[in-house]
């Protein structure tokens, strides 16, 4: 690695608005750029941009060129006053209708055309598929950048003496880079799943008030090959029979792909939450973070763990948002709006909070400092007992001994052994040597090297190395 990769900017400082963050306090600048009520106006005019174009394309007798250029110039908020939008919005109860509206108020020609053979949910479904397109687009970017630091870390650590837990008791000895490949690949496994729902769940339409194409019928219009075109200029996909909205559980998709995400960020979160405690210690931070208001010796930790501990929290929220839109899956064929205040809110909340909390993540997990000391003293504490099924192995390996034990008796006897180390603080090696029935089949040489338990790590950098490689810089958009 010639230069370490450095977390993204969140940029707040650059969101003039406050209220385009969650709760005036959480988001990035990308996603402030996605959501927000004005920005949902711009992608409904693309979405109906779009859709004149495609019926110009395939039908100029229906919907003249010049009539097009004049709409798609004038479909955006450069033109469109935002404010006129509210206005009228205020007045008929009703959003789409208030963009037409507004729009058709600033051309010069070509009014009769907006919303052609179209039902609002036309726009609405195809405007929310493009926010999330985008949104996912970015995120995905926010997880890759996680992803190479915390592989970075691994290949930081891969020298250094690291003790693994099984059920919270030490377990076996590996590397200290070890627990972040595993973090490494989840993440990337959420990447792939976050990306298979970017290329097949976000789902345009365009099928008039039912799905069925009635009005494009009406006009002589081959609805079918129109939804497809329109679709495919999006870069979207489309239903061959929706209702008047797709299926809901394409929305589900979403919130799932940002709730698992939320979880391996929780299980990366909350390793280096427990490593910087008092009590693991191997973890430290960079001073300059206030601890407490009341413990003034918590400086010295370089803060709490806030972004840790804010994870969580996301992950909690991904939790209850994941519960909503599984429920809003259910509607009555073919509309009803019962999913879709709750998709502006959680859509919204979700991506802004999401990659606020991912960013984060990235800043700690960049930052954070490893007590090389420390992580080979928690290895070292062991005595060395934690070779003991090294030792066992052995036992039973007939190319190793000439009268190989049974697994269960050597087990048993090896268990024995270890339990007599720990009780009287003895190094492993020590008792097992003053063992007749191992020394009469392993010589000392032997055994000192396999109950070294600095050199009995498994394949673990191997696996660093492996997973580092295979995953590193990887990018789902080039």
């Amino acid at each position: 690695m010639d230069e370490k990769t450095k977390p993204k900017s969140r940029e707040q400082e650059l969101v003039t608005d406050p209220s385009f963050l969650v709760a005036k306090r959480y988001g990035t600048l990308d996603m402030a750029n996605i959501w927000g009520a004005e920005q949902t106006f711009d992608y409904s005019l693309v979405a109906q941009a779009r859709s004149i174009e495609t019926l110009s394309e395939l039908y100029p007798d229906i919907v003249p060129l010049e009539d097009c250029a004049e709409l798609v110039k004038k479909a955006n908020l450069t033109s469109i006053n935002p404010d006129r939008i509210r206005e009228l919005e205020e007045k008929t109860g009703h959003d789409v209708i208030a963009i037409n509206s507004a729009w058709g108020e600033i051309v010069e020609r070509g009014a009769e055309h907006i919303n052609k053979a179209r039902t609002s949910a036309d726009t609405t479904e195809t405007a929310k598929a493009l926010q999330l397109k985008k949104s996912l687009a970015v995120m995905i970017d926010s997880i890759e950048n996680l992803r190479d630091i915390t592989l970075e870390r691994s290949m930081e650590w891969i020298n250094v003496p690291h003790m693994d837990t099984s059920h919270l008791y030490d377990a076996l000895p590996t590397v200290a880079g070890r627990p972040f490949s595993f973090y490494a690949e989840m993440l990337q496994s959420d990447i792939e799943f976050m990306w298979n729902v970017y290329d097949k769940s976000l789902v345009g339409k365009w099928g008039d008030a039912t799905g069925n194409h009635h009005s494009a019928t009406a006009l002589g219009i081959n609805g079918i090959e129109l939804q497809e075109k329109y679709c495919k200029k999006l870069g979207i996909k489309n239903m061959d029979a929706p209702a008047q909205i797709p299926g809901r559980e394409f929305s589900t998709d979403v919130i799932y792909s940002i709730a698992r995400t939320g979880e391996t960020m929780r299980n990366l979160a909350d390793y280096i939450r427990m490593g910087r405690s008092s009590d693991v210690g191997l973890f430290t931070f960079p001073r300059g973070n206030k601890g407490s208001s009341a413990m003034p010796h918590k400086d010295k930790m370089g803060g709490n763990p806030t972004a840790e501990e804010q994870t969580l929290s996301f992950s909690n929220f991904m939790r209850g948002n994941l519960a909503t839109s599984i429920s809003s899956c259910t509607f009555n064929y073919s509309r009803d709006l019962s999913g879709s205040a709750s998709d502006r809110i959680i859509f919204d909340q979700s991506f802004k909070f999401g990659d606020h909390t991912i960013r984060r993540l990235a800043n700690v997990v960049y930052k954070i400092r490893l007590d090389e000391e420390r992580s080979k003293e928690r290895v070292l504490r062991s005595y060395g007992t934690v070779t003991s099924q090294q030792v066992m192995t052995y036992l039973t390996d007939a190319r190793k001994v000439d009268e190989p034990m049974t697994r269960e008796y050597a087990h048993d006897l090896t268990a024995k052994l270890a339990t007599e180390a720990d009780d009287k603080k003895l190094l492993f090696i020590d008792v097992v040597l003053n063992n007749d029935e191992i020394t009469s089949r392993l010589d000392e040489a032997t055994l000192r090297e396999i109950t070294d338990p600095l050199k009995y790590i498994g394949q673990s950098k191997e696996i660093v190395e492996r997973v580092f490689h295979k995953y590193h810089g990887l990018k789902m958009f080039g």
